[in-house]
C-alpha cells in the first residue's frame, strides 16, 4: 500500500555532484585547517567550501554565530541581543566522499538546568544526509558537557558513495567554533543549492526556538523547512518575544521567501499585545510586499481561557485588516486546530511547550499553507 505523505513526496536535488568537482581535504585553504594530525584532517566550517544557513554567515556577522545583526547588538532588548548567540535554525552542509567524519564543537554558552528539557534538545547538535527534501536522520551528537573552553566531539558514520550532509546547531546553546575532521585522503565539495533559495523566517516565542524538542531537527521551523528543502530563519526569543520594531526591521532587511509570525503569548497582556502586532506584520509587509505571511496563534493543551480568546481576537483583526487592505498573501492559522481533543497532554511536555509530537502537529498544520504559495 502506498504511503500517503503529509509533507508531500520525496523529491532529490535534479543536480548531481560531480567527482571531478572534489576537492582533497589536505589541499584545502590552509587558513581554515585546524589540525592536521597525518589520519585526520580538521577544517573550520567557516570554509567556502561548507554552506552555513538560517543566519548571516559569521564572516559577515561580526565574527560571531548570531541570529541577529551582530553589529547592531545596542538595538535589541538585552533578552533578545543574548538569547541571539542560541543558534536555533542555524545549519551547515558539506558534501564528502568520506566514510566517517569527526563532528568537534565548541560551545559559547548554554541555558543549563532546564529541567523540562534533555540536554541534546537544548545544546545538542543532530545530522541528516540526503538532498532535496529526501534527507535522512544518521544521529544525534550528545554533549557531555556544556562549558565554552573544550570541545565537545563525536563520530558520524557514513554510507559509500559522495553524501551531503546537514548538521542542525543547538536550539538553546551558542557556537564560538565549529570543525569537521576528514580522513586525510577523502574528498569534499560545496553543496548543492537549497530547492527554495531564499530561507523561511519564523518569529516567535520559546516554542519557536524549539522548546521543549529532545533535538534539533525536531523543531517545528526545522521540519517544515526540511520537508520544503528551504534554510530556516529562526527567531524565537524564549520568553521574550514582545513584538519589538527593532526585530521586524531586521527581518525586513533579510532576503526571505516566507514569514510565519508566530508570536502572541509573551506579550504580558492582550493590550500590549494588540499596540504591537499589527505594526509589527506592517513593517515586515512593508519591507516584503510579495511574500506569503502566515499568522499563528500559541497553542492550547487545556480549555481556552477568555485571555486566550482576547489574543487570539487581536491577531485575527491583523489578518482581516491585511485582507481588507488588498493583501492576497496573508493566512491565518488557529493553534486550537493543532492538536487532537482527546488526551491533548500528550503533545506537551508542560502544558506549554510542545514535545517532538506537538511540534510535528505544529508543523503538519502549517505546512500546506507553504507548500501552496512557494
Amino acid at each position: 500500500m502506498k504511503e500517503e505523505r503529509i509533507f508531500g513526496e520525496l523529491f532529490n536535488n535534479p543536480n548531481i555532484i560531480d567527482e571531478k568537482e572534489l576537492v582533497s581535504v589536505a589541499e584545502t585553504d590552509s587558513q581554515f585547517i585546524e589540525e592536521n594530525d597525518g589520519d585526520m584532517v580538521f577544517i573550520n566550517v567557516l570554509d567556502p567550501l561548507f554552506s552555513i544557513g538560517g543566519i548571516v554567515h559569521p564572516n559577515k556577522n561580526n565574527g560571531e554565530y548570531y541570529r541577529l545583526d551582530a553589529t547592531k547588538k545596542e538595538i535589541y532588548s538585552s533578552a533578545n541581543s543574548s538569547l541571539a548567540h542560541c543558534t536555533a535554525g542555524a545549519q551547515v552542509r558539506f558534501c564528502t566522499d568520506a566514510d566517517s567524519v569527526k563532528i568537534k564543537i565548541k560551545l559559547r554558552f548554554a541555558l543549563t538546568g532546564m529541567n523540562h528539557f534533555t540536554n541534546r534538545g537544548v545544546y545538542g547538535i543532530d545530522a541528516y544526509i540526503g538532498t532535496g527534501n529526501n534527507r535522512h536522520y544518521v544521529g544525534a551528537q550528545m554533549q557531555t558537557f556544556a562549558d565554552s573552553s573544550s570541545y565537545n566531539e563525536g563520530v558520524l558514520n557514513l554510507p559509500k558513495g559522495i553524501n551531503e550532509v546537514l548538521i542542525n546547531l543547538p536550539l538553546y546553546g551558542g557556537v564560538s567554533k565549529l570543525v569537521v575532521g576528514f580522513p586525510v585522503n577523502s574528498k569534499t565539495v560545496k553543496p548543492l543549492n537549497r530547492t527554495i533559495e531564499k530561507p523561511i523566517a519564523f518569529y516567535g516565542s520559546s516554542i519557536t526556538q524549539g522548546g521543549c524538542v529532545s533535538r534539533p531537527g525536531n523543531m517545528y521551523s526545522n521540519i517544515l523547512c526540511r520537508a520544503l528543502d528551504a534554510d530556516c530563519m529562526n527567531l524565537g526569543f524564549s520568553g521574550s518575544a514582545m513584538g519589538e520594531q527593532s526585530i521586524a526591521e531586521y527581518i525586513g532587511s533579510r532576503k526571505i521567501s516566507a514569514f510565519v509570525m508566530d508570536y502572541d503569548y509573551n506579550s504580558p497582556t492582550a493590550d500590549s499585545l494588540m499596540e504591537t502586532h499589527s505594526a509589527f506584520f506592517k513593517t515586515v509587509r512593508k519591507a516584503h510586499p510579495e511574500i506569503p505571511v502566515i499568522m499563528v496563534t500559541h497553542p492550547y493543551y487545556a480549555a481556552v481561557t477568555e485571555g486566550d480568546i482576547k489574543r487570539k481576537n487581536i491577531i485575527i483583526a491583523t489578518y482581516e485588516a491585511a485582507l481588507a487592505d488588498g493583501d492576497r498573501n496573508v493566512y491565518f492559522v488557529d493553534s486550537e486546530d493543532f492538536f487532537p481533543l482527546e488526551m491533548r497532554d500528550l503533545y506537551a511536555v508542560d502544558n506549554l511547550h510542545p514535545n517532538d509530537l506537538g511540534q510535528f502537529m505544529m508543523a503538519k498544520a502549517i505546512y500546506p499553507f507553504l507548500r501552496k504559495t512557494l
